[in-house]
């Protein structure tokens, strides 16, 4: 550079004039500051001198050749990051307060109190630990969590492979592997879609609540498991009677089924919500002839639907039977399973099982099921709960039934080859609906609510 440029740059700074534009803050360390503001820049914001830039703090015109020659600016090494605003009882600041926009100096505070939108944030050095900060909500982390689905398999009850794409419900489309755990909004499923009104059941593997759905308005009957299944093996044994209602789909003598899913580790299933069961802890009075024969002939045509399935029940009772708008339904299939012995089986409550199954003999799971109705009919007629062991149960096994006052001699008859010891000579689901019994208590029937309607 020639002298003479050097002397007109000279005589350019000096000129310059010493106080702070106008319109900007004064600071009295102004020019002993070791840096340069970002604001001093008229032009590339994004970048600010490196750490071992040499500045001046005042021009001497006398010392103008030992100026070194600035270098070029490098990439700035900060990070934009969202910052989180300070609560408004750190500090309040006045928009027209004089220390900000006045000619006071301005006060440097030891925190950061503004709670902009943006700030720059020098990156941490290696000898620096980070600062961790976590402002995510809760929901939204219960969201990403991690959530076990239950096993997918092929539903075993179904005949062959062509029936798996069949939907058995019309328009009650089954939701039975939806392994939904939270809704959208971070709550669960049940308590999302269902308000609970009462339990209204309870059993040895799960508690029944009364609840109203909150779409629809209808009300429900929620099964839920009493503890939690961890395990694989727990989950697929779980699922059982979820699949076998699954197969079966509807019929008007089985308890309906709408959907079901795992949620905290428990099965959930949505049944259809009946008036009550047939449970004799609820109902102490014998039942009548007429009532008996009702129930006897709608059990016996569930019955024949899901034997004629490849399906048996293994847990017919009272406590299983219950009544909607009188008519009798067939429900609690946990302990299904398939009439050739191709899933394992596990055995209902003793009192209502025929000597066989107690022996470990399944070769005629149908006709224990004809044998627990009929054990299940003799306890509704007597009014009282059988005991847990004793002769009397024993004379049942062996078929030995006491006399029943008060009901035909057919009928007798009929209940006495149910609980045959010998299951060949028991009669099937489909002989019990075919009965001539059936045929005059129907006609009986008719004649009954004629005589009503014409009244």
């Amino acid at each position: 550079m020639s002298a003479h440029s050097r002397l007109c740059l000279t005589q350019l700074f000096c000129s310059l004039p010493s106080s702070a534009p106008l319109g900007t803050d004064v600071d009295p360390s102004f020019d002993d500051r070791e840096f340069i503001l970002s604001q001093d820049f008229f032009c590339t914001p994004d970048y600010i001198t490196p750490d071992n830039q040499h500045t001046v703090n005042g021009w001497d015109c006398s010392k103008l050749e030992d100026i070194p020659c600035p270098r070029s600016p490098e990439k700035s090494n900060t990070v934009k990051s969202k910052r989180h605003r300070q609560d408004q009882d750190d500090i309040s600041l006045n928009p027209l307060s004089p220390t900000l926009f006045g000619n006071e100096p301005v006060v440097e505070l030891e925190k950061d109190v503004f709670g902009m939108d943006e700030v720059v944030m020098e990156k941490p050095t290696a000898t620096e630990p980070r600062k961790k900060q976590n402002y995510v909500s809760q929901s939204a982390v219960a969201l990403r969590c991690r959530v076990m689905p239950p096993p997918c398999l092929k539903n075993p009850y179904l005949k062959d492979a062509s029936e798996i794409g069949i939907d058995p419900f019309g328009n009650q489309r089954s939701k039975a592997f939806f392994p939904a755990f939270m809704g959208g909004n971070g709550l669960s499923r049940y308590c999302a879609d269902f308000h609970e009104i009462e339990q209204i059941g309870s059993g040895y593997f799960s508690h029944v609540f009364k609840v109203l759905n909150r779409i629809d308005g209808c009300l429900y009957a929620v099964k839920r498991s009493m503890k939690q299944l961890h395990q694989d093996t727990e989950r697929r044994k779980a699922m059982m009677e979820v699949q076998s209602l699954a197969a079966l789909g509807s019929h008007e003598n089985i308890v309906g089924y709408y959907s079901s899913w795992f949620e905290n580790e428990q099965l959930h299933i949505q049944m259809e919500l009946c008036d009550h069961s047939l449970s004799i802890n609820k109902f102490s009075r014998p039942f009548k002839d007429g009532e008996i024969l009702e129930a006897l002939y709608q059990v016996a045509k569930a019955l024949q639907f899901i034997h004629r399935r490849g399906i048996a029940h293994l847990d017919v009772k009272p406590d299983n039977i219950y009544v909607k708008n009188g008519v009798y339904k067939l429900g609690d299939f946990g302990c299904a399973t398939l009439l050739d012995n191709s899933l394992p089986i596990e055995e209902g409550d003793a009192r209502y099982m025929p000597q066989e199954i107690l022996n470990e003999k399944y070769g005629d799971l149908d006709k224990a099921d004809i044998f627990s109705l009929g054990v299940a009919v003799y306890e509704l007629i007597r009014g009282s709960p059988l005991p847990e062991s004793g002769p009397q149960i024993l004379n049942l096994r062996e078929g030995k039934l006491p006399l029943l006052p008060g009901h035909s001699l057919q009928f007798q008859n009929l209940l006495k080859i149910m609980l045959d010891p010998n299951p060949v000579w028991r009669p099937s689901a489909k002989d019990l609906v075919e009965n001539p019994i059936f045929d005059k208590h129907q006609q009986a029937l008719q004649n009954r609510k004629r005589k009503v309607c014409e009244e």
